[in-house]
């Protein structure tokens, strides 16, 4: 039978509790005294609904919730593991989760690499029942970031975006050179489609994982090229929980411009984590890079 599902709404992005007109999710008992789901999936205060094909949702979400899994062995062993995030959509005030994203890298390259230079494939997976750990499907995306060691305008940090099983390019994310304010370019298969820039002075840049930044957002305004125009925002939000404050776990809002295509809005995301491995992801190796990042002298030699 199918049952009403309602929504917890922690980020304000629309939604009442309960919805007025909830979504249906089966296998669902409701509780006769509440007319509340005796059981829901969440994941970090969210619940949220699953979805049978990611892209196709993506068509009508009007922004994302990428929220990274805190990695409480970085802290006991002191070394950095693989990350881990969960992509959920924002579709007429109902969270969906989207998909799964698994990094693959080498331990030398998380470990003796600093994350803006170090080499990764991004797997997306789509989840197909709770728990989430164990249930998903085999990837529908992929994201590589090539080893990249730039300096000033050479070489710059690229990420590649590929979809489905015969690895369909999708577009390409570029980290472009900048003495002050970060610049990325965004690329889909017919070319430019996308210029992006943040303010060097927000302080959820300047002190990055310092404790004021965790607590700080920091956002990066989306332009169509040649224009002075804001279609969109991706915003690094303040920590929502006390594990995102002690370990380098972000969670980062992605809205949509009204005319981005699924695919367009896939390379959005992918910029999402881009920015987070840029300035926003830490190891031991990445001391010396995060100091020349706080003090703002650093940013375009990355």
């Amino acid at each position: 039978m199918m049952q009403p599902v309602y929504t917890y709404d922690p980020y304000s992005l629309g939604s009442a509790v309960p919805l007025p007109a909830p979504v249906a999710s089966p296998g669902v008992a409701a509780v006769a005294s509440t007319g509340l789901p005796a059981q829901m999936p969440r994941f970090g205060g969210i619940q949220y609904v699953l979805v049978t094909d990611p892209m196709a949702e993506l068509n009508s979400c009007t922004s994302v919730i990428i929220k990274q899994q805190p990695e409480l062995l970085e802290l006991i062993a002191g070394c950095e593991t693989a990350n881990r995030y969960h992509v959920l959509g924002v579709c007429n005030g109902v969270y969906k989760y989207l998909f799964k994203c698994q990094e693959r890298s080498s331990f030398c390259q998380r470990n003796c690499c600093p994350s803006h230079i170090r080499e990764f494939n991004m797997d997306m997976y789509h989840a197909t029942s709770v728990p989430l750990a164990g249930n998903i499907s085999g990837k529908f995306a992929n994201l590589f970031k090539p080893f990249k060691c730039s300096c000033l305008c050479c070489n710059r940090p690229i990420i590649n975006v590929t979809l489905g099983a015969d690895n369909k390019y999708v577009g390409k994310i570029k980290h472009l050179f900048s003495c002050c304010d970060p610049e990325f370019e965004v690329y889909n298969a017919q070319g430019l489609k996308y210029y992006v820039r943040a303010d060097c002075c927000q302080c959820g840049l300047l002190c990055a994982n310092n404790f004021c930044g965790k607590l700080s957002t920091a956002t990066f305004e989306v332009f169509q090229p040649g224009s002075s125009n804001i279609v969109s925002t991706i915003t690094k939000m303040s920590a929502q929980s006390y594990s995102e404050v002690i370990t380098d776990a972000d969670s980062y809002q992605v809205s949509f411009p009204a005319s981005a295509t699924a695919e367009d809005k896939l390379l959005l995301i992918a910029l999402g984590l881009m920015i987070d491995y840029q300035y926003f992801e830490t190891s031991s190796s990445d001391e010396n890079g995060m100091h020349r990042r706080r003090y703002g002298y650093g940013y375009g030699y990355y």
